[in-house]
Parts: C-alpha cells; structure tokens; sequence
C-alpha cells in the first residue's frame, strides 16, 4: 500500500502509469520497461561522469603568456661537508694528541654522517679506544661551523651585497646543518629585503656567494630541501680555490585556485600542496621531505632509532654507537631509492610530487681557479621563462553536481526533492501513519471521486 500511494505522487516521472490499475497491463508492462531502462541509462551515464571526475579532473596545458611570467628565483642551500680544523680539535679532546689519526675520520664520521660508519666499526667496536658512545647530535653541532664562518660574502644581481647570514636560514636536514636562501624566508616589510622575483622589468636575476670551507650547494624547489638522494645534477660542489658559473633555466609550474580543493587521488601524478602535510620531519610537504621521513621510519622499524641528524628527531630516538653500527650494516636498504615490488635491496617510498615544484634544469658549467682561499659559486639564470605548465580544473565539485542531476532530470524527470520523497515516505510516513489509516484515507477519496 505504501508502494502504490508513493507511485500514484511520486514527481519521479512514469511511476504512477505502474501504478494505475485502471490501466490494461500491457500498458502498465510498457512503462514499467521505459521506467527501467531510463533508470539504467541514468546509472551509467552518472557512473561514467563520477569516473571522468575521479580520474581526469585535471588538465595541463602549457602557456606562452611570458610577457605576464613573474618567475621566483630557485631555493638555494649550502652544506658543509668538511672542517678539517674543527675535526681535529675535537679529535685531541677526545682521543689525545698522541693519537692515531685515522681516529679523526671518526669524529668526521659522526658530524658529516651518510649512513655508513666503516671507521666506527672498525676501531670503536674493538674496546681498545675510548670512542664517544652516544649524544652524536650534539658532537655533530659542535664540529660544524657556524653561518658567519661558512659564508665570506653575498651578491645578488652583481651589484647588490648583503649580510649571508641574515637571509640564508638554518634549515636541519639529513645531511646536518645547512642555510638556505628562498623567498619565502623574505619579508617585503624589512629594509633589506631581496625581491627573488624575475620578470620582463627586472630580467633574468643571478646569486654570487663566496665560501670558507669546502661545501655542497644545492638548488631546488622553495619547499624542498637537501637529501641523499638528490640527483646529482642539483648538486654543487664549492672547492677551495676554484669559481664556478652555472647557469640554469627553470619551468615554472601555475595552478588555478579550485585545485586545491580537487581531491589528492584525482590530481596528475597525485600531487600535494605544501600544506597538505603528514610529515614528522617537516612542517610542509615536499617530495623530498616525504622520502626523508620514508627514510626514518624504516630507520626505526629495522634499527629501532634514526640517525642522529634526522629532522625534528627526538633525543630517545636518536641512535647511539649499536645504532649506528646497525645503519651502517643496512645502508643498502635505507639509501637507494627503488621501485615498487623490485627485488633488489633499496628504500620504497610512496612519495608523490610537491604541486608546486619547478623544473630546474643547468645547462652551462664554467670553472675558473684562483688564488684566493675561498670558493666562489655563481648561480645565473640564463633566460626569463617563455612558457610555464599549469593545471587547470575541467571537472570540478560543482561540474559533477550538474552533470549527475543532468543525468537524473534527463533519464527519470526527478530532482533532489523527489528523492526527498522517498526518505519521507519510507522513514517518516511509514513511523508515524498507519496502514489501516492509509486504506481508509484512501476509500474515502477514491468515494469522494465515485459521488
């Protein structure tokens, strides 16, 4: 009974002809097959539209608006591999000045840490030296040198010098202590502020930096930072004594507003935004800091602890001597990225792209040596940009909205307050009328009509 009074005024179109028992069967037969077979064809056609929305929601199309391109210099860090002077000075306080030498490269195991400790285990493991056994952090901090002795001088743009250490920031990696120079370390508000912006106005911009001590520069995305597994085209090595010019050109890459809000799974490659973040070693999220963490987790799961330069690392998970002897014995495992359900020893990561990381690619190296105690690094970019990548949204929330009550209104006549109907009917009616009502309802109107 409730049934049929739901199909006789349902504004679902086709159920009250179903409905009508004054009607032969045969025409009842027919519009309960067009009934059907519109509601199927609006399945499919709504299962067809959430597909499209789930898997080609967003498009890439390349733009050549350069005269419009506002182009953000790359991110620049620079890690010290060596000091040699600091090294041996902790080397005489732990081990003497009568000592054997080799005992430094213990101290420059522990600062400048890579996941391998052969010198560790080959002379503090035998009990005969009195090697530090834990608090690695702390010796690591104290071997390195400061910001100010790193950096000799800073010029951006050939005739601008400015404080290096007030604009290149600590940045903890696994890799130690680096200083990184990006724009959104900049404030617009400070009086020596850099613009790292180039365009048509300002022209293609450059960064000279003269350093102390021999170091690793690296160029990157404003959201990555240095890791072991950084490709070795983007790393820059600063040796005494030599200048280097490398010029580079970048591809940005522009989203349009609503991406934010199209779902991770739905976007090319699966990327995420910086603030799209699960990651305990940072606090926004970059393909490179996703393979850090990848990496500290399987640190903790073979090793029980993580390397003693790990981001945000606590001091209870740091490894002391046993640990790192443990890191060393499955480098294999820890450092070599590999594909997913590869066979040969390596790191599985399920890192997916940053939605904002450029392409950044040198394409000139010129080296020049001389006679001063520094190293000398020039960064220039060689071209503004002529074309940049950006991702817009074709199928957006409110696309699949219209194209599912599209669907709905073209195959079945319905809209969202015809399936209200059904929730009153069978939810709301059915608790609170009951059948004996319905029938007596009924024959009184169905009398009424008779008279």
């Amino acid at each position: 009974m409730i049934l049929k009074e739901f199909a006789d005024q349902s504004t679902i179109h086709g159920l009250h002809y179903v409905s009508n028992v004054k009607c032969h069967w045969t025409e009842r037969l027919f519009w309960l097959v067009c009934c059907i077979l519109s509601w199927f064809g609006s399945a499919l056609l709504m299962m067809n539209s959430w597909e499209a929305y789930q898997t080609n929601a967003i498009s890439f199309v390349v733009e050549t608006s350069s005269l419009e391109f506002q182009t953000t210099f790359p991110a620049v860090s620079v890690c010290e591999m060596n000091n040699v002077a600091n090294i041996q000075k902790l080397a005489n306080k732990i081990f003497g000045n009568n000592r054997n030498f080799n005992l430094d490269e213990i101290v420059k195991e522990i600062t400048y840490f890579k996941g391998t400790s052969y010198y560790i285990n080959e002379f503090c493991m035998t009990g005969k030296y009195n090697c530090p056994k834990n608090n690695f952090s702390k010796i690591a901090m104290s071997t390195r040198s400061t910001c100010d002795e790193v950096f000799l001088n800073c010029t951006w743009n050939d005739n601008r010098e400015f404080d290096c250490c007030k604009h290149f920031v600590l940045t903890e990696t696994e890799l130690g202590i680096c200083y990184t120079l990006t724009m959104e370390n900049e404030s617009p508000d400070s009086d020596d502020y850099i613009n790292m912006y180039s365009n048509r106005d300002t022209g293609p911009s450059n960064l000279l930096i003269k350093l102390s001590s021999p170091s690793q520069v690296f160029i990157h995305s404003v959201v990555d930072v240095p890791y072991y597994n950084t490709i070795s085209t983007d790393i820059l090595p600063a040796m005494m004594g030599i200048f280097k010019q490398y010029k580079f050109v970048i591809k940005d890459i522009e989203n349009e507003d609503e991406v934010k809000f199209v779902g991770i799974t739905q976007r090319r490659f699966r990327c995420r935004f910086p603030l799209e973040n699960e990651l305990v070693v940072s606090s926004k999220y970059s393909y490179s800091s996703c393979i850090v963490d990848c990496r500290r987790q399987k640190q903790l799961q073979i090793c029980n602890c993580t390397s003693h330069l790990m981001p945000n690392s606590k001091a209870n998970e740091q490894c002391d001597i046993n640990g790192l002897i443990c890191l060393n014995i499955h480098y294999a495992e820890l450092s070599v990225l590999k594909k997913k359900k590869s066979k040969r020893p390596g790191l599985e990561c399920h890192c997916v792209p940053s939605c904002i990381e450029p392409e950044i690619n040198i394409i000139t190296v010129e080296s020049f040596t001389t006679n001063e105690n520094e190293s000398i690094i020039q960064l220039m970019m060689d071209r503004l940009p002529a074309e940049r990548l950006k991702r817009n949204v074709v199928r957006g929330r409110l696309d699949i909205l219209v194209s599912l009550g599209g669907s709905v209104a073209l195959f079945v006549g319905a809209s969202i307050l015809s399936f209200l109907e059904i929730i009153y009917y069978f939810l709301i009616r059915m608790r609170n009328v009951k059948i004996p009502n319905l029938k007596k309802s009924k024959m009184s109107k169905c009398e009424f009509k008779i008279k």
